[in-house]
């Protein structure tokens, strides 16, 4: 068959997924269901993740492409069971953005701050689940935050909801003092199951707990700070990626492997990677 070649590119986008899926199509494509794709959405999704941090712009395009494909092929999955197409997807996101916005689009006042623009934004959607006449047996005000969501990201959901009910530290030192007594129970737990000299415990459900409280706190202490964790967390990750392959540069050069140093050798490198890289963000800033 020829490629679609419409004026449009999102028709052509369109016409492209639906010949994938056809008779005539591709034999992979034919084969996958949503769930089967779901993997390659989450990919595409972090890999425009990466572009934006990146400052890649050429690459996003690309990636925003690759993004929006997924979303033309999981609506090409339901227009052949009849649930749903691309157009209607289109659609009810225009409807529900105008709705939510009538600071923009209606006549009302009093918007002037992005907090009274979530607050609004959270009362309508409310009112939309009232007008549909949702009959959801689960009232909780944590309904509706998806279990797929990575732990972290849910997490400050799970936080964001019960803050705005009152439920909530009302200072910054109130989340510090928490982690700290969080901390000392950690402790406490470990010195039950071992020596900390070890390299390595064995695990330890109680342990599991308790780190978990940590973790959580932590995300509530990172959006106490006006800092979003997943964020705080994949710069430290780079971070350290980038100072880790300067350590392998310099392990390198003198002609031996990481192992053959020792810790104490190998920090030292570290210590150097790290003034390497603060040399060069001084040359940068001038």
């Amino acid at each position: 068959m020829n490629p679609p070649n419409f004026d449009s590119p999102l028709e052509n986008l369109l016409a492209l997924t639906a010949d994938l899926r056809s008779p005539e199509g591709c034999p992979w494509d034919k084969e996958q269901t949503h769930l089967s794709v779901i993997p390659h959405l989450l990919e595409e999704t972090y890999e425009v993740v990466d572009t934006i941090e990146r400052g890649d712009d050429n690459h996003l395009k690309e990636e925003l492409g690759d993004l929006l494909f997924q979303i033309t092929f999981h609506s090409q999955l339901a227009k052949e069971r009849g649930a749903f197409e691309f157009q209607d997807v289109a659609n009810d996101v225009f409807q529900k953005l105008v709705f939510r916005h009538p600071h923009v689009y209606g006549t009302k006042e009093g918007i002037n701050s992005g907090e009274q623009v979530l607050t609004q934004w959270d009362q309508l959607k409310q009112k939309e689940k009232e007008k549909k006449g949702n009959t959801d047996s689960d009232k909780s005000i944590l309904a509706g935050i998806p279990k797929a969501l990575p732990a972290i990201q849910r997490s400050e959901k799970i936080q964001s909801k019960v803050t705005k009910q009152g439920f909530d530290w009302p200072t910054v030192s109130g989340v510090f003092e928490k982690f700290q007594e969080e901390i000392k129970e950690l402790d406490t737990e470990l010195q039950t199951k071992g020596s900390l000299s070890s390299k390595k415990l064995p695990y330890d459900e109680r342990v599991e707990d308790e780190l978990g409280d940590l973790f959580f706190l932590l995300v509530n202490l990172s959006r106490k700070l006006s800092i979003d964790p997943e964020t705080c967390l994949r710069r430290a990750n780079e971070k350290f990626e980038t100072r880790f392959r300067i350590v392998e540069s310099f392990v390198e050069e003198t002609g031996k492997t990481l192992k053959d140093y020792s810790l104490a050798e190998l920090d030292q490198f570290w210590d150097k990677a790290k003034l390497q890289l603060k040399e060069e963000t001084k040359k940068e800033s001038r």
